[in-house]
Formats: structure tokens, sequence, C-alpha cells
């Protein structure tokens, strides 16, 4: 049997009755996000938050954000480790069983789930407060002494095969999948959270890579643990100093620059199913930088291009009525580096029948005169009193998701990872409020260039597609 670490604690228990470390200062802020935060930054570079939401009786969520996603794979033919850790955390031989955290978490009915994504891994457990001494001796044993067996390793990494494949069923993935390899190449962000399909294949055979990565990322200084529900700072801030005080800093790798696009470039998915063809029109966003006029523009561009009362939105559903559906995202360009924007449009299949590729040729072509359009936002008819709708109803969106313990710190950690500011909420609101037409202009002027751009379409019904 391997283990990550060559010494582990004997029990977590025993961690929870060794001393504290010394109490840090606590920063409290209180501004447009609707509950106060509460922060300790452990010795260790560990950033604790505690938000208190007593109105949440018995509720508590308990959450690790790991900064560390795909950007951070950067290691040719080791693609989707972030992804897999994920499950392997959830295979934490607790009280050296194989099948001990799972146990454990069943027994007091916990909802335990993560997520990855291209720079971070967030670990969610949710349960009552009365399992909050159990749950914490869990979540410390794990992240900071990860047990596992190598059958344990190959039996997950089996796993994400088997994840893969299913998902492949979804035209979504593979259509990301050559959409990022287009606009970053080798470059972390070139790849889905899933990994390369070959490195995938090839998991089970990449137990020490896995184990290097673990031991370089699921750091204290790689860290955020929030808090909240029915929880006190003192109790949050007490157990994590003893829980987590003796967890050892590391150096973390750095995970390069991302490649300029050298655009514009367009790419073709041949689907072997019938269904309705996909156009995606792509452009690299700059770094999420909060406070940042870039920023600003980019909370607001999902609004001005693809919701119910985007003229793009209405043009292609209502007026023209040749697509089912047009999205764009802005997690994906919320990231530490340069992320995707991606305005994708679902035609409709009847249409794609009758027309063919001129239907597509149509959709896209709409679709780069809406972006560019934006380059001169600020002369349009009514585009201040526009924009003043939009900040308002920005505000309103970014309170109305946060309706739970869960919620709130899921959405406050989303932000607050970037610059570790409990102002976050704040500055980025006040950056979007002072926002201008002209810099809705300039943005697009800047950004939505040829040199920029990714266009990758779908068909479905090729015979001997992928």
């Amino acid at each position: 049997m391997r283990s990550l670490r060559a010494i582990l604690l004997a029990t977590c228990a025993l961690a929870v009755l060794a001393s504290p470390a010394p109490a840090q200062e606590v920063d409290t802020h209180t501004g447009f996000f609707p509950y106060a935060v509460h922060r300790e930054v452990l010795d260790n570079g560990l950033h604790v938050l505690a938000i208190e939401m007593p109105e949440f009786q018995d509720v508590l969520s308990y959450n690790a954000m790991i900064l560390a996603g795909a950007r951070n794979e950067t290691i040719k033919g080791q693609s989707g480790l972030a992804h897999l850790f994920e499950h392997i955390m959830f295979r934490h031989m607790y009280k050296d069983e194989i099948g001990g955290y799972d146990k454990a978490i069943g027994e007091m009915g916990a909802f335990n789930n993560a997520w990855t994504w291209f720079d971070v891994t967030f670990y969610h457990p949710v349960t009552f407060k009365e399992n909050f001494a159990m749950l914490h001796e869990l979540e410390t044993g794990r992240f900071k002494n990860l047990k596992f067996t190598e059958k344990i390793f190959e039996t997950e990494a089996g796993a994400v095969h088997g994840e893969y494949r299913n998902n492949a069923a979804d035209p979504s993935l593979r259509l990301n999948e050559v959409l990022l390899a287009a606009m970053y190449g080798d470059y972390g962000y070139g790849h889905t959270a899933m990994g390369y399909l070959e490195d995938v294949k090839d998991m089970p055979n990449e137990y020490d890579a896995a184990v290097k990565f673990y031991e370089d990322f699921y750091r204290p200084n790689n860290t955020l643990l929030l808090m909240a529900g029915d929880v006190t700072r003192s109790e949050v801030f007490d157990a994590a100093r003893t829980g987590y005080g003796d967890w050892e800093a590391a150096e973390l790798p750095d995970p390069g620059v991302a490649p300029p696009v050298n655009g514009p470039k367009r790419e073709q998915v041949d689907w072997p199913v019938e269904i309705p063809p996909r156009v995606q029109l792509a452009y690299r966003m700059p770094a999420h930088r909060t406070g940042s006029i870039e920023t600003a523009v980019g909370q607001i561009l999902p609004e001005l291009l693809s919701s119910d009362t985007a003229p793009l939105y209405k043009l292609l559903r209502s007026e023209k009525q040749i697509a089912s559906s047009l999205s764009l995202g802005s997690a994906q360009y919320e990231s530490f580096g340069p992320g995707p924007f991606v305005l994708q449009a679902v035609l409709f299949k009847d249409k794609w029948e009758d027309k063919g590729d001129a239907l597509i040729e149509e959709a896209l072509a709409d679709m780069k005169a809406a972006v560019e359009d934006l380059k001169w936002f600020s002369q349009q008819p009514g585009a201040a009193e526009k924009l003043e709708r939009l900040k308002s109803k920005y505000q309103y969106d970014m309170l109305s998701q946060i309706s739970s313990p869960a919620d709130a710190a899921s959405t406050f950690a989303w932000y607050y990872r970037f610059e570790k500011d409990l102002e976050v909420f704040d500055k980025l609101v006040e950056s979007v409020k002072a926002l201008t037409p002209e810099d809705v202009d300039r943005f697009a002027q800047q950004y939505f260039v040829d040199s920029n751009q990714v266009v990758v379409t779908l068909i479905g019904g090729a015979e001997g597609a992928r």
C-alpha cells in the first residue's frame, strides 16, 4: 500500500485535540454582499472565511477551493489530473479503511460533491451543524494527508475514462475540445477539465505524476476554506487553526503564459448523429482583474449579446426564427488567465435541412455583426439608458443567486479567489456602475478582432464522424 505522504497523523481526532495555532488578526467586511464575511489567514497561508447565516438553522456548508485546475496541467501527456484528483479525494482511506471516507460521509447523511474547472477544484459538502466536528475531521484528513492505494488510483482512473465516454455522447464536449485546442494549443486552457482523450486512457499509468500534482497544489497557500450557515466565526477559526495549522505550505509551480491565438481560425466538427447544427464564435478575453474596465465590461456582455432582450437574440429567435437557443456564459472567461468568450447558437434542424450551409453562414454573419456593433455601442440610440438598465439588472442578478449557505459560499469564493480581497463584490459592482458606453466601444475594438477569433461549427449526420 502506498500513501501520498510519508508521515500521517495517527488520527484526525488527535489533531483536533492538539493545541491550536496562535490566533491571527480577524478581518470583517460588510458591503454589497448580503452577509458579513469574516476572515483569518493562518501562518501557512490558508485563507479561512466564515459567513454566519443563523437563519439557516442547523445547516453547515463546508467548502474548500483548491486554486488548481486544467490551467495547471502543464506537462504533455498529463492532462486531466485535477479532475482525477477530484475523484480520488472521495476515496480517502479514513482510518486506513478502503471506502472509509465515503462510508463516514454516508453515515452522517451529508450531501457531498465537487467540480473541476479551468483554474479551480471546489469541494462543497453540506450537512447538519451537529456533524461539524466529524466532517471537519474527515476534511482535514483528506486535504492534508490523502491516503489511497495504487489499486484505488487505477480504479478511479478507469472511472474517469468511463465518465469521459459518457460525456462524449454530448456534442458539447467535442465542440469545446476543438475550440480550446484551436485557441490555446498546448497551454492548460487548451483542453477541458476532463483532459485529452489519449491522456484519460493512459491515466492508470500515471500514478507518480498524479501524486506529484496533489503534493504540488493541495497546499494551504493554494486553498480557500470557507464555511457558511449556522456556525460562528470563532467556531470556524478555532477549528481551522487546530485542524489545518500544521498543513505545510510550498512553492507553487508556474502555469506559464498562453500563446497568441493567431486567428482568425475556423474548425468544423462532424457529428455522426443527426442533431441540430451549432455555431460557436469565440474570442480570447483578458484575465479577470476585479475593478478593471475590461472585467466590468465582461460582466455585462451576456446581457448585451445573448439575453432575451439583446438585439441578436431577437433577430435569431423571433425575427428570423433560425435558432432555438443563444448562449454566452461568463464563467469561462472569469479566470486567472485569458479565458475564452464563447457565443453559441443552436440552429433549428428543419431550417438547416432546407437551407444547408447557407443557414450556418447566415447565423455566423449575424453573430459577427452583433459583436461588431459593440465597437460603436455608444453611437446607438439610447445606449446610455440601456447601459444603466443593465447595470441595475446586474446587481439584482448577483444578489438573487444567493439563496442558501452553499450559494453564499460558492459565489463569494468564486470571486474572492482572484485578489483575495474581502471587498471584491463592492469593487466589482462599483466598476460595473462606473462603465460608460465608450468603455464598451474600446473593449470591443481591442478584443473582438480577427487575430483573436476562433469559429467552430458542428454538423450532424456526417458519415464516419467520431
